[in-house]
């Protein structure tokens, strides 16, 4: 083999180790297209949804509570998520929360509504400690953009280009499912608001 050639080889031996190497690091540990119907790791909600032409759309229907939400399985720690979402006609905010089991209950909630970024932590089941609360403006019936990184104790998200960060000694905690949802607008349905997300991913 002459230099050249050993040289070339070389180069594509350390680069397909260094593919390998980052594809060990971060791993999809889920992607949602939202173009079928919901599989059965979306376990629970409240309100309507329908996954349809890639966006997931959720309303409130029924008697108020505080949906709508939709529950999915999926165990993180150290993790990225990121997607798109909308707000519709009167929907205030749109939310992600991250929850342990049954028994532990809600973990940390990235609030984003339409002039207010929050991130609410729960120590312990029943208790609410709101660790962030900035102004911030979004507008309704255009599509937003958000990224959230949790690394130990600490999460970060992105909105637009935005970034906030807070930190709790919860937030290290295993979550075993997380929620998308909000509020749509009011228990007038569809007729007064709704949700959309769209373009789910989740590395770790």
């Amino acid at each position: 083999m002459s230099g050249r050639h050993f040289i070339g080889a070389l180069f594509a031996l350390l680069g397909a180790l260094c593919g390998d190497i980052q594809s060990a690091e971060t791993q999809t540990l889920l992607e949602e297209t939202f173009t079928a119907e919901l599989s059965k790791d979306w376990f629970w909600g409240l309100g309507t949804w329908t996954a349809k032409d890639g966006v997931l759309r959720g309303f409130e229907s029924g008697p108020r509570r505080h949906g709508p939400v939709k529950m999915r399985k999926l165990s993180l720690k150290d993790a990225v998520i990121e997607c798109d979402f909308r707000l519709e006609g009167k929907a205030t905010f749109a939310g992600i929360i991250f929850n342990g089991s049954q028994e532990r209950g809600h973990i940390v909630h990235l609030v984003m509504g339409r002039d207010t970024l929050r991130i609410l932590a729960h120590p312990k089941k029943g208790e609410n400690v709101e660790l962030l609360k900035q102004p911030n403006i979004l507008a309704v019936g255009g599509w937003h953009h958000v990224k959230i990184e949790f690394k130990g104790e600490t999460i970060t998200a992105t909105i637009d280009g935005k970034t906030i960060t807070a930190s709790h000694p919860c937030i290290a905690e295993e979550k075993q499912t997380f929620g998308l949802g909000g509020d749509s607008g009011g228990p007038e349905g569809e007729k007064a608001g709704a949700l959309e997300f769209r373009s789910l991913k989740i590395t770790g």
